[in-house]
């Protein structure tokens, strides 16, 4: 059955094409943020991994604004040269915010199918420019960004163009919820490339990652382009997976077939190439997973993290256990590590991966209201850990999402309630020394814990996923969905009141924590 579906990923990778390289001027042209949004009088604090507190240098300031676009869920990435960049920033022209019949008179209001792009800040978040990647507008949710700091370029993924037809891209490929939806950028969003991959119905929460060519493969056909193979994964159909999830544990009911799989470009993100499959149900890839297909679904982190040396690691998960599998071959296969006894080499836990310039390995897991850090200097034979990266005090957990930077530097974001109940704080935590023996962290609250980013009771996010980035400079940003009030004055709220749906884009970040060690 695998071989099946690996022959349909094959046939759909045929079809690739170099969509057009074009820049859009944002309309509004150019929206000014709420300044930095620094506030001094609210001072971080510093502890351990136990919870001990430590002295916090007067100099680190939260900061946290808003683009002035509508929000969703919401990924940031921080480009070569310091370009923030926020996905996704909604507009809602036309009948009932959904793009179409754009201009007709009355309420403008935020739905899942608002047409969105994205905010893009050249000056730290203090002004914001809207973007339409490959010429248009897309769907903005369950989307994708990831930077290549190695080369500067700056990847998209989005489900669906919305509205439907537009001239950004060829007719055939804006079927709505028909293709993966795969963008490109070599400079900041000003120029794009764009493929659209057969076969995947509304691939939620998909991930990219890049790495050079391993030893003795292919690696890139076009090195002005870019020096680094560019990985896509995605699971093939997000109805496939709501289908299971509606079947779980239904006596008789068998999961319907799925898959992830993995894609390569060998030419910066011009072109894609079909590479494997990393997972599939209800057989499995692995075969330490038995009978059993692997544990993933719509929401999971387990994609592929490129290494200095031109491998892949992932963790696996089947049933309780997680295992650490590595690529040499370009993703072409990820077979599970053995350590030196013959035994399947495992993680602590199911969370998120990320390998750093010299090869270190840092997994961050949700272990009730902590995030747990732990980390590996031989390739994941040992690890130390776990150490608590949460704000002492913050609950309930909501959302997270990690970044790692250069040789130590790990940042969590979350949402969680300090507010008894009244909503969801937005949080940072950092440390520079995960590496240590005991890391230190500096955290806080990015928001006025008396005005939560998410007001509402019970204290639950209504979207998913929150993001999370480390500048090259190492300043840790954090970008969050926030509710809208019926007074809000925020560019983003306008014409929303009342409305479920209206959510603001909130970006913050922590000054003052100095050079990068």
């Amino acid at each position: 059955m695998a071989r099946a579906w690996r022959c349909v990923a094959v046939a759909a990778c045929a079809t690739l094409f170099i969509g057009l390289v074009r820049m859009v001027s944002s309309a509004p042209e150019l929206v000014a943020g709420q300044g930095a949004g620094c506030d001094g009088s609210r001072t971080p604090v510093s502890f351990t991994g136990d919870g001990q507190s430590l002295a916090v240098p007067a100099s680190v300031v939260p900061c946290l604004s808003t683009t002035g676009f509508g929000g969703a869920e919401t990924r940031v990435v921080v480009t070569t040269d310091g370009t923030v960049v926020y996905e996704p920033a909604i507009i809602t022209p036309g009948l009932a915010g959904t793009g179409y019949l754009a201009g007709v008179p009355g309420p403008h209001l935020s739905t899942q199918v608002s047409p969105g792009g994205l905010a893009v800040s050249h000056d730290q978040a203090g002004t914001w420019n809207f973007v339409e990647p490959a010429g248009q507008t897309w769907v903005p949710q369950d989307d994708q960004l990831y930077a290549d700091r190695t080369t500067g370029w700056l990847y998209y993924y989005a489900l669906s163009p919305d509205p439907v037809p537009q001239a950004g891209t060829p007719l055939q490929d804006q079927l709505p919820a028909g293709y993966a939806q795969l963008m490109a950028s070599p400079d900041d969003g000003r120029s794009w490339y764009h493929s659209a991959l057969p076969g995947y119905l509304e691939s939620e929460n998909p991930r990219f990652t890049a790495a050079r060519a391993p030893d003795r493969q292919q690696g890139p056909t076009s090195y002005a382009a870019s020096p680094d193979v560019v990985y896509w994964c995605g699971n093939n159909a997000l109805f496939t997976w709501a289908a299971n999830e509606a079947v779980a544990g239904v006596a008789g009911v068998q999961p319907a077939p799925s898959y992830r799989a993995c894609y390569r470009s060998l030419n910066g993100g011009v072109s894609w190439s079909f590479a494997s499959i990393l997972f599939s149900t209800p057989l499995p890839q692995h075969s330490a997973c038995g009978t059993a297909g692997e544990n993933f679904n719509a929401g999971d982190a387990n994609y592929p993290q490129g290494a200095p040396d031109g491998s892949l690691y992932v963790l696996v998960s089947c049933g309780n256990s997680t295992y650490l599998a590595r690529s040499t071959d370009e993703a072409a296969s990820f077979p599970i590590l053995t350590n030196t006894n013959g035994s399947l080499r495992r993680a602590p836990a199911n969370g998120e991966l990320r390998v750093d310039p010299i090869g270190n390995l840092y997994l961050v897991a949700q272990a009730g209201d902590a995030l747990d850090l732990w980390t590996s200097t031989d390739q994941g034979r040992t690890w130390q850990g776990p150490s608590d990266m949460t704000v002492p005090g913050s609950k309930n957990i909501s959302e997270w999402a990690m970044a790692e930077a250069g040789r130590g530097e790990v940042e969590v974001s979350y949402l969680a309630d300090t507010s008894a109940g009244t909503g969801l704080d937005g949080f940072a935590s950092v440390t520079r020394d995960a590496l240590a023996t005991a890391p230190a962290f500096i955290g806080t609250t990015l928001d006025d814990p008396s005005v939560p980013v998410y007001a509402g009771t019970p204290a639950e996010a209504r979207d998913d996923f929150v993001g999370a980035d480390i500048g090259p400079d190492g300043t840790p940003w954090a970008s969050f969905f926030g509710s809208c009030s019926a007074t809000d004055t925020d560019p983003g709220c306008a014409g929303q009141s009342g409305n479920p749906e209206a959510n603001k884009s909130f970006i913050g970040h922590l000054t003052g924590l100095g050079p990068v060690p």
